[in-house]
């Protein structure tokens, strides 16, 4: 069995001290602590998220297994950080606010620790004026964010551009982000970094504090976003309630609803994301998504098409919306 499978079996048993002995063979056969983050944590979190998907893990498994992820990161970074070697002020690393998925921000504060940087790291879902008083009593020398979900990115417009007038350079990336600049530049981040690599390098050239930079120009569905984000758990919650009456009563709760019903609120959230950003290919992306969780729980074929269209009635006075729920 290579290291790698060893260490998935270990870290899919939730044993976290077999997990940390063949890290621990891993540095001693010379893999690089920034290499382990990537090979072994970032990688195998990718795969628990694809078993989750796919309807071989429950959430319980998924939760457990990131659980111990993060003690790994916690650990590798306790042996393997040095106290900081480059000049300067502090980063300040964190999640964007409403995301709840720490492991990425917490691999990329540790792994810069690892490579001399001074770091203050926030963790998990920040409120925005905690966070904006932060970077003031801190003054950091950058902010970098991490966002996995794509539906929490129609509310951070405000946040970033206030950073922006600050003059703090924002570093953004992870998988709401996509794989090109676009949505980070809609949103007023200075720059995109999909990889702790990215980062390093980013760092290397980013000016202490940016120039006085130009206000960002409005995209045209920004306003119909800002009132999608207001009535969203209204939406989602109308959303289920439609597709229950008319799917979900049928010899009981069904085995994919639990799944279904907690991502309504995700799928709203992309919307207003997409009107946000003006990214169409966030709601193809969502789409995709959701038609692939349905599916692989044996939910009918109409849940989807149905989903769509409740919530494309729902918005009928918003044409942007409209627009880009046809488009998908």
């Amino acid at each position: 069995m290579s290291g790698w499978e060893a260490y998935w079996t270990a870290l899919a048993e939730g044993d976290r001290d077999q997990a940390i002995t063949l890290i621990q063979r891993a540095l001693d056969e010379g893999a690089a602590p920034r290499e382990v983050l990537d090979e072994f944590v970032l990688e195998a979190q990718h795969r628990i998220g694809e078993l989750w998907l796919e309807g071989e893990w429950t959430v319980a498994q998924e939760h457990e297994a990131t659980a111990v992820s993060e003690s790994l990161v916690h650990w590798l970074a306790s042996v393997a950080s040095r106290p900081p070697t480059l000049d300067g002020r502090a980063l300040l690393v964190s999640c964007l606010p409403g995301e709840r998925h720490a492991l990425p921000a917490l691999v990329v504060a540790e792994g810069l620790r690892m490579e001399g940087h001074r770091v203050h790291y926030l963790g998990a879902d920040p409120e925005p004026s905690s966070l904006l008083s932060e970077v003031l009593d801190l003054g950091p020398r950058a902010v970098l964010f991490s966002g996995s979900l794509t539906s929490a990115l129609g509310t951070q417009k405000s946040m970033l551009v206030s950073l922006r007038a600050l003059g703090v350079p924002v570093v953004v990336g992870g998988q709401a982000f996509g794989l090109d600049a676009r949505r980070a530049r809609s949103l007023g981040a200075t720059v995109h970094a999909p990889s702790i690599e990215a980062v390093v390098e980013v760092l290397d050239r980013l000016p202490a504090r940016l120039p006085r930079l130009p206000d960002l120009e409005a995209v045209p569905g920004e306003a119909e976003g800002a009132w999608l984000e207001d009535a969203r758990p209204e939406l989602a919650a109308y959303v289920v309630r439609q597709v229950r009456r008319r799917v979900g009563d049928e010899g009981g709760t069904p085995d994919w609803w639990t799944d279904y019903e907690s991502n309504v609120d995700h799928l709203v959230g992309c919307l207003g994301a997409a009107l946000v950003t003006g990214d169409d290919t966030i709601m193809l992306e969502v789409r995709e998504w959701m038609t692939r969780m349905l599916t692989r729980r044996a939910a009918p074929s109409t849940v989807m098409e149905l989903t769509w269209d409740t919530l494309a009635g729902r918005v009928r006075g918003h044409p942007m919306a409209r627009l880009l729920l046809a488009s998908a």
